[in-house]
Formats: structure tokens, C-alpha cells, sequence
């Protein structure tokens, strides 16, 4: 294809950042646009579908492509650079904020191999330097691509037919000196055989360097809202360096506290919640602002012409992604006992009184002071150093095929394509909480009394236990660094993690037309196909992870599991008016899929769709989709883990104030009458921990997508294009956690005036909480009771003009380019009969990530000979925080603007340069408190780098 030829492919394909929609143009060639497998002259999309093209991940310099997709309006962002906590090393595209299990990536229109076993690509494997364009295509495909494209399609299209030799080096620094990525890559391609064959080699390397919260000042500490609602505090965890626990009847100086804390001497005060000097642990310094990165891609393909009937093809790609992130050491929260009488490590007098509120009762010295106190510790094992994860991913795909023309008509193309991920992860931090509790007893004599030895140290009760490689070391938990070398030895537990994903895919695909049996001059094309895919998954990780012992991370137990499907499918594209007044062309198009998977069973779908074009300066388009979505491995077979979320507690003190009403129902689940509404119970973090798992009897997710816009290409104003289109996705029967996930069920169980909550019903009997009254655990399952909707209008335009046609003097080419969306629906129901949870404009507990009703970008760019420069206006517009029941010192975020600025010299034709500012006018993030994300606002969304500096140089031989 040639280049111009390649230009107006993109053209054609929907709004372009760089180009953009026209109606229709003839053109020699048929080509296919993604959301389509018929090939066809003059062909337009009657979805909406975004392109971008390679020169904008240059002139931005983008490294990882995920940051380029996520300042699409269509998009909300994903796993990036920032994901520390929640993260996993992987880079994900959400389109629509649907979830990016239901967003299908495909390169070169087939499928990426998932990276785990939620289904969900890591777009680490992408390589930047060898796209040609990526075509977004939002709203349902399931009907063309299968399971998964619930939400839209991203399908990254590879140079294919490069001929030469193509070195590429880029470099970011922020303007505080940190956060450097550096990327370099060689791409070889060249053709053979007179042109019948051409190969294409593509290899690179990425190095990006960390960034710690401590670095930047908004997010140095952890922000809490204060007591009164009024400004933000110094905040943090309630695990403590200096340990805490609750102690109703702890007197100091004849009055009761809540909650104590000790100070390094060993002696026990009571634990100060509220002011600018508190007792909670900012963990926020050693926590990742951006994650380390290490990454080698190696991508070839070709491609051998036999005959004019058969062209063979292969593409193989390799990936190497290491990643870390880092989390403030491991805070244990433990039932457990501890030596009290004569335990050295304890002042005497604090013995005294932690006797009298929570001892055993057992005296057997007589002394006045228990033998032992039990209790929910809380302690940050600062001594055992930071948690630590590395992920080490590797990915590899091989796709091969052969096609070509059956006849002057029909085409066929049959693949096979095998891919496998692996994700090696090993854990630092983690403590074995038995250990833990062994640690805590002391040896005592017949009597009672503490056994010191000559130097007035004690010892364990037991030596070594609980799989430990070294002996029991006393445990000082009683003030900060008090622990000693040897016991975090003995507490240390080495963690690790193996996870795989397989999947094997065949596929053959017939494209052609019905001849002259049409309604019109246009044939009627037809495409038609099949398609086999087999997903496999497996995660094997060591014993303390698999068992839970461990505190740190979230134990994980082992999983794994197999499905496969078998799929038809077939689509037309019927010609029924054209040349006429008023109907240029009206084209109907229609597709269907039935699918046959192990676990579901045989499903169907279909698409009903069209255009009017009117003339050539108007075209309006519409679709009707329905789409399946089956559910992955890891919904179907995990076994029951941990997560915490965050949420709050509505019978602590974090919440509003608790009502008589909401008080009855806290004392009837387990909490005690004299800590409802206290903060002796409030969730750690603003976190409650989760126990969820898979369930085998899942059904396939549904789902309905509505679109229709309108095309404009005016001749009034010569160079302007402009496309409007409505969209409406609504997803029934959605798998989804019980209940809508941990702050839902809270809120319905505590809610006195919902049919569905109060003591006793489903939702308060999965709270399962402690003897103290704080929450041990949620209980959750996966199963399909949800359901979510979407509406909005996209809006994309560009207009072009040279200068010396506008103003008479050649000052060059000048290009504005705009994408915007404005969403009018974002609603999710958690279970039949649920109230709506709004995200429209939201974000917070419930929405999570941001959602503003409108954002945009708009690229405003000019050229003239070797130089090209462009500017881009990225607007996140303002949202509200969604939890009405709750008064956050910030409740609204404003909206925030970010501009970005480079421009290219082709200083030869061998060599080209770029410079560039991302976040020119240095935007600050929004600081929040008690309602962030992490790093005291949502780092995915908004720029927490601040101004960045880039430079790329491009080689070619």
C-alpha cells in the first residue's frame, strides 16, 4: 500500500489524532477498518473509531503506550506507571471505565495474549516504535471479534512492510531531576525475492527509574480528614512503629483511653488520634510514585507472496518486563497474647495497667499483675524493612497463517496463533504470623517469673517452630526499633509466585461479495468465519502465600483452570439506494455470532447497523450490538483470597454519626454497645479486608450497545470535518462481587430504612467482625447480579488550512484536531433491586478512578519544510466525590488542564529530532484526604510528575 494510500486509510477509519473523518473517497485498493472483516472500496465506518497514528507517540514521547490511550476521552485510565497500590506490574486500557477485561486488544487483528487470569492484555508487550496506527473502536464487537469486546476493541497495527534500518532513542527527565525513562530501539526490515517477501525485525529497550511519594511534597504524607471536617491532617495507619492496641480499661491518671501506644522506653500512654502530631504511621514516603522499570521487546515479522493465491505469514514477539513496586513496611494487626508479668521489654507500671484492662485473669505469682494480656495488636515491623514486590513477566506470541484470493471475488486468510505468559513474582517483607505469636511468649519458671539470663535477656517459651530456619528470638514489640536483628530474622518469611497463561487460537476468515446480485452498482459484501481459542491459566504459589500465614502481602492460594470455545460467525454489507437525491448511498449492515464454550454453553449475538449517506457532505450512521462477555479463568475457578478495599466502617467514628437506629444494628452484628461510634474501630487505612473467590456456575455477561452520529464535511468551510456520535452500553448480568463489593455491603446492612439490610440479612451476615467489634472480614463470591450503563456523545473534529491560502503569505501548514466526550449515564446497580451508585461526574469509594461529565484534547499543530511542531490541550473536567453519606473535606475536584508542547527538525533525511514539555504550565494534582486513591489523589489521571522534558532522535539507513 502506498503511502497515500496508507494516509487515507486512516482517514477513513474515524476521528484521527492528526487526522479525521470524511465521508467516503474513492480509492483502488479495498482495505478493512477495525470493527469489520469485510473489505470494501470507499469504505467508511459506521461505528465511531479513533486512530492514532505513529507520529503522535513521537511528538508526545510516549514510551509506554498505555499513557497515550489514557488521555483519549474514551478512556479511563487503567494500571500505568503509577499503580504501586492497587498494581501488578501490568499497563491496561479501560475504554468507557467498563473494566479492562471487557476492552479486546488485538494486534494486527487478532488477539494478544492475556497476561493473567482475568483475561486483561498488558500492553508492556506493545512495542511502541513498530505501530503503525492504533484503532479504537468503542462500543460492542463481540459480533466480529468474539468474547471480551464488550466495551470497544484497541487494535494495534504493526509495520509490516519496512524496508531499511531505523534507530530511535528517546529520553524523559521531570524538572526535579527524577524520573527518567530511557528507551532505545533498532528496527530492520527489508524485502526479497523481487518484492514477493518482506521482513521486519523490531527490538528495544526500556529503563525507567523510580519515584517515591517522599519525592513530591503533596504526597510526602498521608493526608487524613481531620475530626471536625474542617482542612487535612497528617495521617496514616493505625500500625504503629511503637505498637497500639485498644484497652477500655487502661487508666491513665484515673482516666480511661481508648486505645494505648508505647514509646521506645517500653512504657504504655494513651494513643493520640487527632492534631498535626498524631501516633498514625505515614507509610507514605517509601511508597512508589512511579514504578522501576525494566523491559526488552523483540517483535518479527513477514511475509512471502507463493502465488497470487497464497501469501504466508508469521509474526513472533518476546517480552521481558520487570517491575517493582514498594509499600511501607508490614503493619500486622493480630489477635494474639503476649508475656505480661515481669516481661522486660514492659515498664512496670504500664504492666500495672494493662493488667487491669485487658489481662487474663491468671495471677500465678500473686503479684497483682496477669500473666498474660490478649488482644488485637497493631504494629508497623518497621525492623523487618519494606515490602517488596518483583515481578518479573515475560510474555511470548508466534502467529501464522496463510492468505489470498480464492477467486477475482473471494479471499480467505487461515491462522494459527499460540501464546504464553509467565509472571515470576518474589515477595521481601512479609512476616510468618505464627512466628509472630511465638515470639510474644516468654520462658518463665514453676512460678510464673520471666527467666532472664545472665545479661537480663529472656527467651522464647519454645525454640524453633513454625517452619523457621533460625531459633526463636524474643520479640520487642513494645516502642519503636525495639526489635531486634535476630527476631526480624525469625519473623522474615521468603515468598514467591508463579503464574501462567496459555492460549491457543485458530481462526479461518473468507471475505468477498455476492456479484451482481445486488440492489445496487455496489456489491453486497459478505465476510464469514470461524474461530477456535482455548485460555489456560495456572497460579502456584509457596507455601506461607498459598496457606495465608503471612502478613504483608495478601495470601493467594493456589488456582488455575481451562475453557475453550468454538465460534461462527458471518456479516454483510447491503447496498440499497445509491446515486439518488437526497440518498447518495444507504448501506445496512448485519452480523451474528454464535458461540459454543465448555463453561456457558452455546451462546448468540448479533448487530444490526447502516448509513445514509445524503451527499457528500453529509453521512449519518447507527449500530445496534449485542455482546457476550464469558467469564474468565480467574471469575470461574479462583479458590477464596484477600483484598482490602477501601471503605468505612458506619459504626466507627469515620463515617457520619451514628443514629440510634444504625447503633441498634451494630450492637445486634457483634459490635460492643461502648465502642459504636468510636474510633477504636475504625478500619485501618480506610481499609477493610475481603475474603472473594470464583464461582463455576458463572454465566456469560450480556450486553446491549446503541450508536448513532452524523458525519459532516461542509463545503462552506473548506477544510473542517466533524463527526457527532451518541452512544448507550448497558451490561446486564454483570459479575460482580456480593453485593456490590465492601462499601456497598456495609452500607446496606447499616442502612435501617432499606428492605435489604438490618441484622440478620445476607448483607450484615458476610460482615464478620472481632471480639473487640472492629471488622475482621467481608465475605464476597463473584456472581452475576450486576448490571452497568454508559450513554454520552463523542465529538470529534479537525480543521486544516495553509496559511498561504488563509492569509496570503506562506507561513506554513496549520492543523487543530479536537476529541471530546461528554457523558450523560455512567450508572451501576450492584444486584437486582440495588439502589444506583451515579459515577457520572464522580469518583471516590464506590466509582473509584475519576469520571468527569466532559474532557477532551485538542492538538493544535503546524508544519512548514523540515520543522513540525504541535501543542496539545488536555482537559479532565471537574467531578464530585460519590459518597453522599460521608463529608469529605474535598468533596469536588476542580478541572484540570494540561498542555503539551514539542516540535520535530528533520535535520537530514536520515535524521530526525524531537523536543518536547509535557505539563508545560506545571498543573499541580489535587490533594485530598480520606477519599484518595494513593499518594493523596489519583495518580493515573492526573499528572503527579509535574513539568516533564523529553527528547527523541530517529535514524534511518
Amino acid at each position: 500500500m502506498s503511502k497515500s494510500q496508507l494516509l487515507l486509510t486512516t482517514l477513513l477509519s474515524g476521528a484521527v489524532i492528526g487526522s479525521m473523518a470524511v465521508p467516503a473517497f474513492a480509492q483502488e485498493d479495498e482495505i478493512v477498518v477495525t470493527g469489520s472483516r469485510i473489505k470494501k472500496k470507499d469504505f467508511t465506518s459506521n461505528s465511531p473509531v479513533a486512530t492514532v497514528d505513529a507520529v503522535q507517540f513521537q511528538s508526545t514521547g510516549t514510551i509506554n503506550t498505555e499513557s497515550l490511550l489514557n488521555t483519549l476521552p474514551q478512556t479511563v485510565p487503567g494500571l500505568d506507571r503509577t499503580s504501586n497500590n492497587p498494581g501488578n506490574g501490568s499497563a491496561t486500557v479501560d475504554l468507557r471505565g467498563l473494566g479492562a477485561n471487557r476492552t479486546l486488544v488485538l494486534v494486527n487483528g487478532t488477539r494478544m495474549v492475556p497476561f493473567g487470569q482475568n483475561g486483561v492484555v498488558d500492553l508492556n508487550t506493545i512495542p511502541t516504535s513498530l505501530i503503525k496506527n492504533v484503532e479504537v473502536l468503542t462500543g460492542g464487537a463481540s459480533s466480529v471479534y468474539g468474547s471480551d469486546a464488550v466495551a470497544g476493541v484497541v487494535n494495534f497495527i504493526y509495520k509490516d512492510d519496512f524496508e531499511g534500518v531505523e534507530v530511535n532513542t528517546g529520553y524523559q527527565i521531570s524538572e526535579k531531576g527524577d524520573g527518567e525513562i530511557f528507551n532505545t530501539d533498532l528496527t530492520v526490515g527489508a524485502n526479497f525475492d523481487n518484492g514477493r517477501g518482506n521482513v521486519v525485525l523490531n527490538v528495544s529497550y526500556t529503563d525507567r527509574s523510580a519515584v517515591f511519594q517522599g519525592d513530591r511534597e503533596f504526597s510526602n504524607v498521608a493526608l487524613f480528614d481531620n475530626a471536625a471536617g474542617t482542612g487535612l491532617e497528617p495521617g496514616g495507619s493505625s500500625g504503629i512503629p511503637g505498637l497500639a492496641f485498644n484497652c477500655g480499661g487502661c487508666l491513665f491518671g484515673g482516666a480511661e483511653t481508648g486505645r494505648v501506644a508505647f514509646d521506645s522506653n517500653g512504657v504504655a500512654r494513651p494513643f493520640i488520634f487527632d492534631g498535626q502530631v498524631n501516633d498514625f504511621y505515614n507509610y507514605a514516603p517509601v511508597n512508589f510514585l512511579q514504578l522501576p522499570q525494566e523491559r526488552i521487546t523483540m517483535t518479527t515479522l513477514g511475509q512471502y507472496e507463493i502465488n497470487e493465491h497464497a501469501e504466508v505469514y508469521a509474526r513472533a514477539s518476546f517480552s521481558s518486563n520487570k517491575v517493582d513496586s514498594e509499600l511501607a513496611p508490614t503493619p500486622i494487626f493480630q489477635n494474639t497474647s503476649f508475656t505480661l508479668d515481669g516481661n522486660p521489654f514492659i515498664d512496670p507500671a504500664s504492666q500495672a495497667i494493662i493488667s487491669a484492662g485487658i489481662g487474663d485473669g491468671v495471677d500465678t505469682d500473686g503479684d497483682g499483675i496477669d500473666d498474660t494480656a490478649s488482644v488485637l495488636l497493631r504494629r508497623r515491623l518497621v525492623e523487618v524493612g519494606p515490602r517488596q514486590t518483583k515481578d518479573d513477566n515475560q510474555a511470548y506470541q508466534v502467529t501464522a497463517g496463510v492468505r489470498g484470493a480464492i477467486n477475482d471475488t473471494w479471499d480467505y486468510d487461515v491462522y494459527f496463533q499460540e501464546g504464553r505468559t509467565l509472571r515470576a513474582q518474589a515477595q521481601n517483607g512479609n512476616v510468618n504470623r505464627a512466628r509472630f505469636n511465638q515470639a510474644l511468649l516468654l520462658a518463665t519458671d514453676a512460678a510464673g517469673n520471666v527467666i532472664l539470663d545472665a545479661n537480663g535477656n529472656p527467651s522464647c517459651s519454645s525454640g524453633a517452630a513454625n517452619g523457621a530456619t533460625v531459633g526463636c528470638a524474643p520479640l520487642n514489640i513494645f516502642g519503636a526499633g525495639n526489635i531486634s536483628e535476630n527476631a526480624a530474622a525469625f519473623l522474615r518469611t521468603a515468598v514467591a509466585a508463579r503464574a501462567t497463561f496459555e492460549q491457543t487460537v485458530i481462526g479461518a476468515n473468507f471475505t468477498g461479495d455476492f456479484g451482481d446480485m445486488s440492489f445496487t452498482d455496489d456489491s453486497i459484501g459478505v465476510a464469514f468465519g470461524f474461530e477456535y481459542i482455548e485460555n489456560e491459566a495456572a497460579f502456584n504459589p509457596s507455601q506461607d502465600l498459598a496457606a495465608g500465614t503471612i502478613a504483608g502481602f495478601n495470601g493467594s492460594p493456589p488456582s488455575g483452570g481451562v475453557y475453550d470455545v468454538y465460534s461462527a460467525y458471518g456479516e454483510m454489507s447491503v447496498p440499497l439506494i445509491s446515486g439518488m437525491s437526497f440518498a447518495e448511498n444507504v448501506t445496512l449492515d448485519l452480523a451474528g455470532r454464535v458461540s459454543d464454550f465448555s463453561t456457558a454453553g452455546t451462546k448468540y449475538n448479533y448487530k444490526i447497523g447502516g448509513e445514509w449517506q445524503v451527499n457528500d457532505q453529509l453521512r449519518f450512521r447507527g449500530n445496534y450490538n449485542t455482546a457476550v462477555r464469558a467469564p474468565n479463568i480467574g471469575e470461574l475457578f479462583a479458590p477464596v483470597g484477600q483484598n482490602f478495599p477501601g471503605a468505612q466502617d458506619p459504626c466507627s467514628s469515620a463515617g457520619a454519626p451514628v443514629s440510634a437506629a444504625v447503633a441498634a444494628i451494630c450492637v445486634a452484628t457483634g459490635v460492643p454497645a461502648g465502642t459504636v461510634g468510636s474510633n477504636t474501630i475504625d478500619t485501618v487505612s480506610g481499609q477493610v479486608q475481603t475474603l472473594g473467590g470464583g464461582n463455576a456456575a458463572l454465566d456469560v455477561e450480556t450486553a446491549r450497545t446503541i450508536t448513532f452520529g452524523a458525519v459532516m464535511n461542509p463545503s462552506f468551510i473548506d477544510g473542517l470535518q466533524l463527526s457527532v456520535d451518541y452512544y448507550d452500553i448497558v451490561i446486564e448480568d454483570a459479575i460482580a462481587a456480593f453485593g456490590g463489593g465492601a462499601n456497598n455491603v456495609l452500607s446496606i446492612c447499616y442502612d435501617p430504612t432499606s428492605a435489604l439490610g438490618g441484622a440478620g440479612s445476607p448483607f450484615c451476615n458476610v460482615v464478620n467482625r472481632r471480639a473487640d467489634g472492629s471488622i475482621n472480614f467481608i465475605s464476597l463470591q463473584s456472581q452475576n447480579v450486576a448490571q452497568t450503563s454508559v450513554a454520552g456523545i463523542d465529538i470529534q473534529a479537525s480543521y486544516g488550512f495553509d496559511t498561504a491560502d488563509m492569509m496570503g503569505s506562506d507561513w506554513g501548514r496549520v492543523d487543530f484536531n479536537y476529541l471530546g466526550t461528554y457523558n450523560m449515564e455512567n450508572d451501576f446497580f450492584a444486584f437486582d433491586g440495588a439502589d444506583v451508585i451515579d459515577c457520572d461526574g464522580q469518583f471516590g469509594v464506590d466509582c473509584g478512578e475519576p469520571d468527569p461529565t466532559y474532557r477532551h484534547r485538542l492538538t493544535g499543530k503546524w508544519s512548514k519544510g523540515n520543522l513540525r511542531a504541535q501543542t496539545v490541550w488536555r482537559m479532565v473536567g471537574a467531578v464530585d466525590d460519590d459518597d453522599l453519606a460521608t463529608t469529605y473535606v474535598v468533596d469536588r475536584i476542580k478541572a484540570h488542564h494540561y498542555f503539551d508542547s514539542s516540535i520535530t527538525w528533520d535535520a537530514t533525511d536520515a535524521v530526525q529530532l524531537t523536543f518536547g514539555i509535557n505539563n508545560a504550565l506545571d498543573q499541580k494534582p489535587p490533594v485530598i484526604g480520606d477519599n484518595d486513591e494513593q499518594a493523596n489523589t489519583y495518580p493515573a489521571t492526573y499528572d503527579v510528575y509535574g513539568r516533564t522534558f523529553f527528547a527523541n532522535a530517529k535514524f534511518r539507513f
